[in-house]
C-alpha cells in the first residue's frame, strides 16, 4: 500500500441485509487494535452517532434497530495495517429502502449521485436466504383447477427477479458514475458480500463465488462479464455468527460481541478477523 490511500467505500444493500451489524462489528475490531487493521486513538472520530444505538443493543445481546427510512449519515475512519500504512475509509449509513427505491423508481437523488460519484469501491450486500426461490415445473408442481382460475382472475403484479434487480441496480450505478461496459471495469472495485452466512447452513469450505453462481447465475454472469477479475471479489459474512432478536442473548452478552462473527474469503476459508475484508473492499490481496 501507499503511505496514504483514500478509499470511499459505498456500502450497497437493501433492507435487512446486515449492513448495520457489519459496520458496528467492524468498527469494534478496528477500535480494539487487536486485529490486522487498527485505528490510532488520536484518529478516533468524535461523532459515533452512526453506531451509538446499535452498539448499545448488541452489547445487550439484542439486534440493532433498523436504520430510519430518511437517515443519511457518513463516517470517515483513518486506519492502519500491520505495516503502518494508512488508509482513509469513508462510508455512508442509510436505510436499505433507498436502494429499493433506486431500482423501483429508476431515479437517483442528488445525495446518492454524490455517494456514487465520490466512491472508489462498491460493496454489495446480498442476503441469499431471504431471496424468493425461482419456481418452475420441478419445484412448483402442477396447480389445481381452482388455483389456475384464481390466478387468471387475479394476475400477480409484475416483479423483477432478485438477479434482475441487482443487475438493474449496478447498471444504474455504473451509468451515474459514467462507466463504460464496452470493456471490463477496473474501478470501482466491487465486492459482493453474501451476508448472514450462518443462516445458509452450507458445508464448510464452500467458495462464495460458486454459491453465488448457483443461486443467482444471471447476476454472476453479469459481474464476470463486466468487471475485471482483479477488481471483483465475492465473500461470505456472518457479522454476529448467530441471529439476534429483541430479546437479550446471554451468550452474546457474556462472551462480548467482539468474539462473534467471521467472514469467508474468496477461497472459502473462514477468518475470524473481520478487518481482513477491507483488503477485498479496496482491492488489495
Amino acid at each position: 500500500m501507499n503511505d496514504m490511500e483514500k478509499h470511499n467505500i459505498l456500502i450497497i444493500g437493501g433492507p435487512n441485509t446486515g449492513k448495520t451489524h457489519f459496520g458496528i462489528q467492524l468498527y469494534e475490531r478496528i477500535n480494539s487494535r487487536q486485529f490486522e487493521f487498527k485505528i490510532d486513538p488520536k484518529n478516533r472520530p468524535s461523532d459515533l452517532s452512526i453506531f451509538e444505538d446499535g452498539l448499545k443493543n448488541i452489547y445487550n445481546g439484542q439486534r440493532a434497530a433498523h436504520t430510519e427510512a430518511g437517515a443519511n449519515r457518513s463516517i470517515e475512519l483513518i486506519i492502519t495495517d500491520e505495516k503502518k500504512s494508512e488508509v482513509k475509509l469513508a462510508f455512508p449509513d442509510y436505510a436499505g429502502e433507498q436502494i429499493t427505491s433506486i431500482v423501483d423508481n429508476r431515479k437517483v437523488n442528488d445525495l446518492w449521485k454524490d455517494y456514487i460519484e465520490n466512491s472508489t469501491s462498491w460493496v454489495l450486500f446480498i442476503r441469499l436466504n431471504e431471496l424468493t426461490p425461482l419456481e418452475d415445473i420441478v419445484n412448483k408442481g402442477i396447480p389445481s383447477a381452482e388455483e389456475i382460475q384464481k390466478r387468471n382472475s387475479q394476475p400477480p403484479p409484475v416483479k423483477v427477479s432478485e438477479a434482475a434487480f441487482y443487475v438493474e441496480l449496478l447498471q444504474t450505478l455504473a451509468y451515474i458514475k459514467g462507466l463504460s461496459t464496452f470493456s471490463p471495469i477496473s474501478q470501482p472495485n466491487l465486492t459482493v458480500v453474501l451476508s448472514c452466512w450462518d443462516e445458509l447452513e452450507i458445508p464448510k469450505g464452500q467458495v462464495p463465488s460458486t454459491l453465488l453462481q448457483e443461486r443467482l447465475p444471471m447476476l454472476f454472469d453479469f459481474l464476470s462479464n463486466n468487471w475485471q477479475n482483479e477488481s471483483l471479489a465475492v465473500i461470505g459474512l456472518s457479522s454476529t455468527e448467530k441471529s439476534l432478536t429483541d430479546e437479550p442473548d446471554d451468550e452474546f452478552i457474556d462472551k462480548e460481541p467482539i468474539n462473534f462473527g467471521y467472514y469467508i474469503n474468496k477461497k472459502g476459508d473462514s477468518q475470524r478477523d473481520l478487518t481482513l475484508s477491507i483488503k477485498d473492499f479496496i482491492g488489495h490481496e
